[in-house]
């Protein structure tokens, strides 16, 4: 099949389907590792990094303007030492190469993100998507290497080099891993009212474009307005909530989230979709249901989580990465629609009826083409059509039914089908969760399909790996990996399915402690093992994901809460100590941290004990009971006679015993337990008390 290809270039032996997208390029790329580095002192040539991922659409872009053109190519062979990474394979890398990207960049850096290095790897010069040649104020690419050039043959190669030393040094003087005072409860009040400054009380989340769906925001607020009883905090999580859903961010067809709108409406889309940010959303919606009962919250989580199943799971268990925003090289042709491909799919009449509620009109609203979008609520178009909502409901429910049948026969975008350990931890969280809360078997034996399948292709000996694709397992992992995983498996270990993954989740948080942690203070993102990472650094800022510390900071109060290990309690304190100057600057820039915040301060937060009696009496109603309702930072433990694993990490737990061969449950707080209960109605209504 490469005959048909003029050029083949290293990246053939890769895994990474974004390392793959460039195997044909004429550029004589090199993926990260010791083979490049040891060619690019050898010829003294500096190095040209190009970082970027397989679902990004600039990338692609100037992947065929720049890197199929020949005369770049030439010059780019000629010049440099050329490595591609695909920055979900090492995140580790892109977050330190992005981050010099940013002290030396006059805009946003993003991806594509090119950085030229010296032969030391350490950086000099950084800018993000280049066209071949300069144009609209856009530095060309062959306009950069011929400079590039004469700074290396001429004279101020040696001004460069000093130049990238500074660079680093002062980027290691500035490595920050501890904090000596502890963030005050005050803090959080501080800090709800910035984020009510920022915010957009029309078309909710914060202010200004680009848009990101960030569910764990949504999350904070929820949790915030509960615990602190501010009705405004919900108010903006709902409507967020709301908004983002009626917009074309979201696919009203086949479900799920793009990344990001490029308008404050959540109209416009980036069409790829990521499954970090499905699941984070999804998490959100839950908990919207929980909170408010409203229906509609479900059936979005719900849409979400089939969505994945349905297209981004491996038949094995393994959640996908992404989706392309692409097809047949346009951006978003899959997803958007012209009246007429509607009026062929449904009739005149009923194409008129779904393209009024939809907003497809023959102008469209991008490139031509309608996003589909629903500007007025359901109920408000019944009233004003004078139509029953519910027969509404039911027919447009129909009507976009026959639309994605007929939408699956298009051309789909490209699927990133590779495994990470990290973002799966994401979705076996929520997969598990939302299992338990809808009583929904799928969900459940998802998670645990998905957790089993890391746990076999990911985990070798007695270590966790990033990246799984085609058989094989590569990369070793950071904190993300890790502490994104703690955080699924504990949610297995809450909803009741054996002690395995509490195990489990301790032995990798031992890992954490070990490895990755710095004395007295927060984790490192790498283990320090690599001679090729020049800096190592802890990360804080939660961005479309959260960091590692933030998660990590989250696990250890839920192991605390569980297992009443005061090393835990401790470990969190310290992240949170170290993360404190950073909450005092821009806490927004670090929502989960005030989630652990709001948790660590909540003295009330119960854990839930349930003992089963010898036939397991009531576990169903008792699982669906306690995950249906919103009931911020409870920690859930179930007592099997014959689980020997629970008990040995929770010895306490032996003494909760089922009560005269009842089901029994305890609730606790700080260790001090209530009467047992064991009438099945007493528990549900004391659970819903809660």
């Amino acid at each position: 099949m490469s005959e048909r290809y003029l050029y083949t270039n290293r990246l053939i032996k890769e895994k990474s389907p974004y390392l793959l997208q460039h195997a044909h390029n004429p550029v004589d790329w090199y993926a990260w590792g010791s083979e490049a580095f040891e060619a690019a002192k050898e010829l003294d040539r500096p190095i040209f990094l190009s970082i970027g991922y397989a679902t990004c659409h600039w990338c692609h872009v100037m992947e065929k303007e720049s890197f199929e053109n020949l005369e770049v190519a030439q010059l780019l062979n000629e010049t440099f030492i050329s490595i591609k990474i695909d920055r979900e394979e090492l995140p580790e890398i892109d977050s330190l190469y992005m981050e010099f990207a940013q002290s030396m960049m006059a805009g946003a850096a993003g991806w594509p993100l090119n950085v030229i290095l010296t032969p030391e790897l350490r950086p000099f010069f950084a800018a993000t998507y280049l066209p071949p040649h300069s144009s609209q104020g856009l530095m060309g690419l062959l306009e950069l290497i011929q400079r590039i050039h004469e700074v290396w043959e001429g004279e101020e190669k040696e001004r460069v080099l000093i130049q990238s030393e500074r660079i680093v040094d002062a980027f290691q003087d500035a490595v920050h891993v501890q904090g000596i005072d502890f963030p005050p409860k005050e803090l959080l009040e501080e800090s709800i009212q910035l984020i009510y400054k920022l915010a957009d009380p029309t078309n909710g989340g914060l202010r200004g474009v680009p848009k990101f769906p960030i569910g764990y925001q949504c999350t904070y607020q929820m949790s915030y307005s509960t615990i602190c009883k501010d009705t405004r905090a919900l108010f903006l999580a709902e409507r967020t909530l709301d908004m983002m859903q009626r917009g074309g961010i979201y696919d009203h067809l086949g479900g799920g989230f793009s990344r990001y709108s490029i308008d404050e409406k959540w109209l416009v889309p980036h069409f790829e979709k990521m499954l970090y940010d499905n699941a984070l959303l999804a998490l959100a919606y839950l908990n919207a249901w929980q909170l408010t009962k409203r229906p509609f919250y479900r059936e979005v989580c719900q849409e979400i989580l089939d969505y994945v199943l349905r297209d981004m799971t491996h038949p094995e268990g393994g959640f996908y990465s992404a989706e392309d925003a692409d097809s047949e090289g346009h951006e978003g042709l899959f997803y958007t629609w012209t009246p007429q491909e509607v009026e062929k799919v449904l009739g005149k009449q009923d194409a008129t009826l779904f393209c009024d509620f939809f907003q497809i009109t023959p102008n469209g609203n991008f490139e031509g083409r309608s996003i589909l979008n629903t500007p007025v609520r359901i109920e408000e178009y019944a009233i004003k059509l004078g139509l029953n909502e519910k027969e509404l409901e039911s027919l447009l429910t129909e009507q976009k039914h026959k639309l994605w049948k007929a939408r699956e026969k298009r051309i789909h975008p490209f699927k990133d089908d590779k495994i990470l350990s990290s973002w799966n931890g994401l979705m076996i969280h929520v997969m598990a969760h939302a299992g338990a809360a809808f009583a929904e078997p799928r969900y459940i034996k998802a998670s645990q399909k998905a957790a089993h399948f890391i746990r076999d292709h990911l985990w070798k000996n007695g270590h966790l790996l990033r990246r799984w694709r085609e058989g094989t397992a590569s990369f070793d992992a950071g904190i993300d990996e890790y502490a994104y995983l703690i955080y699924g498996v504990l949610a297995l270990f809450e909803i009741g399915d054996g002690g395995e993954w509490l195990e489990w989740a301790l032995e990798m948080s031992t890992i954490l402690s070990d490895e990755f942690q710095s004395e007295g203070g927060a984790f490192y993102q790498t283990d320090g093992k690599d001679p090729f990472v020049i800096l190592r650094k802890s990360q804080f800022s939660d961005g479309a994901e959260p960091s590692g510390n933030s998660l990590q900071c989250e696990n250890l109060l839920r192991l605390y809460q569980l297992t009443q290990n005061p090393s835990y309690r401790e470990q969190a304190e310290d992240v949170l100590r170290a993360v404190k100057k950073y909450l005092d600057n821009y806490p927004p820039g670090y929502t989960w941290h005030l989630m652990n915040l709001n948790r660590y301060y909540d003295r009330h937060a119960p854990t839930l004990v349930v003992a089963l009696n010898s036939s397991q009496e009531y576990m169903e109603e008792l699982r669906r009971e306690i995950f249906s309702h919103y009931i911020p930072h409870k920690a859930v433990l179930w007592r099997y006679e014959d689980d020997a694993t629970t008990f040995k990490y929770i010895p306490n737990i032996s003494i909760q015993t089922p009560v005269n061969d009842k089901t029994t449950l305890y609730i606790c707080r700080e260790g001090v337990c209530q009467e047992p209960l064991t009438d099945i109605q007493e528990m549900i209504e004391t659970i819903r008390k809660l």
